[in-house]
């Protein structure tokens, strides 16, 4: 009888060009794991790297960065599923290695669908429950900051209330801050878009942000993203919030258009970035969110971004807020004549010995005078 049967022999070398990491998981092991002679597996590696070169050697980082960006701009190019065997023929990669440029890919902010033998980069965002239970230490006041809508890289931006709002939280104690999404301005929004920005593409509006974006001394800013900041994704497959928050350690990436944050066992708090447009009533885009809520799963408080007004609604059991925006009217909110209600918030949250609300006192902080340039 044969010590290998004939799918065993096709199949076993795929398996161990996967598992094979020079220094980790060698020859020995992979006999040990896969039931084959060490001599076997030896012999087929030799044979493998006479015809394909040694692509089991570590690669140097210039190596890698080259071969990621022509991986990268293959899969963006095609925009539908690679198969990986292809990927590592054309590049002259081993699985291995092509599987740790995908990671270094995804670390970088890329969004990649990975179906095991295939792989490609995502252009659409599939909706996901973003649910956050925080560690109650039974403090009965909770305060927090809150800004939306910062739009960096529109020409419309101001930076200067952004850092202004970010001393004022300073100088009050505060350690985190909500920012409720479209952090960044986006690419190709609508039809002459290009022409309001002046940074260009998702490289370009994320380095800005991660070098110029304010800082809390102590704390965290914590972030959804909204439609705009999304548009990297559709463009390129790119997610802001995983590349902004992989270079800041002090900004949180808490997922796209709404979270969940359980401030206590008997607080819930949701950041949502509705994809509605503007309406003739300040209240009627929150008002009909709550009451698009079933009993059971209203949130305590709400915070609403992306319309770039501030308006406070208790209904339904629920405080509701609209968190306004850092972005000055721009010529296409002027022409649709969408006001900008420019500031942040300070919340403070007062909670009872189980964590219910008794008290919610949003205090919005506003600026008048628009700062053309200021970016």
């Amino acid at each position: 009888m044969p010590w290998i049967d004939e799918k065993h022999r096709k199949d076993w070398f795929d398996e161990a060009l996967k598992l094979y990491k020079p220094g980790e998981f060698g020859y020995r092991k992979i006999a040990e794991h896969l039931k084959i002679p060490l001599k076997t597996v030896g012999s087929r590696f030799l044979r493998h790297k006479r015809k394909h070169g040694d692509v089991f050697r570590s690669l140097s980082s210039n190596e890698l960065t080259v071969l990621m960006t022509r991986i990268l701009t293959a899969l963006t190019l095609k925009k539908q599923a690679y198969k990986k065997e292809d990927l590592c023929k054309r590049h002259s990669v081993s699985r291995q290695q092509l599987e740790n440029i995908l990671s270094e890919i995804s670390n970088r902010g890329y969004v990649l669908m990975d179906y095991g033998d295939s792989v490609r980069i995502a252009t659409d965002y599939v909706a996901k429950d973003n649910d956050i239970k925080e560690n109650w230490n039974g403090d009965k006041i909770i305060r927090f900051g809150v800004v939306s809508d910062t739009h960096i890289g529109s020409k419309w931006m101001q930076l200067s209330v952004l850092r202004k709002l970010y001393e004022i939280f300073d100088r009050e104690g505060l350690d985190t801050v909500y920012n409720v999404g479209d952090i960044t301005e986006g690419y190709n929004m609508r039809r002459g878009h290009e022409y309001e920005v002046f940074l260009h593409g998702a490289d370009e509006q994320c380095d800005y942000t991660v070098k110029n974006y304010p800082r809390l001394k102590k704390g965290k800013t914590r972030f959804i993203i909204g439609n705009h900041d999304l548009s990297h994704m559709k463009a390129g497959g790119i997610d802001v919030g995983r590349r902004i928050a992989r270079e800041r350690n002090d900004m949180e990436y808490l997922g796209a258009l709404n979270a969940k944050i359980h401030l206590t066992p008997n607080c819930t708090m949701e950041l949502n970035h509705p994809l509605d447009g503007a309406s003739y009533a300040l209240s009627y885009s929150i008002q009909k969110m709550i009451d698009s809520y079933s009993g059971g799963n209203k949130p305590n408080i709400l915070l609403n971004g992306h319309h770039h007004k501030m308006f406070y609604l208790f209904y339904r059991n629920v405080h509701g807020v609209e968190c306004g925006t850092t972005e000055a009217q721009s010529s296409w909110m002027k022409g649709k004549r969408i006001q900008a209600h420019i500031g942040g918030l300070i919340i403070t949250v007062h909670v009872n010995d189980d964590g219910t609300i008794n008290r919610f006192l949003p205090e919005f902080i506003p600026f008048y005078d628009e700062i053309k340039n200021d970016y």
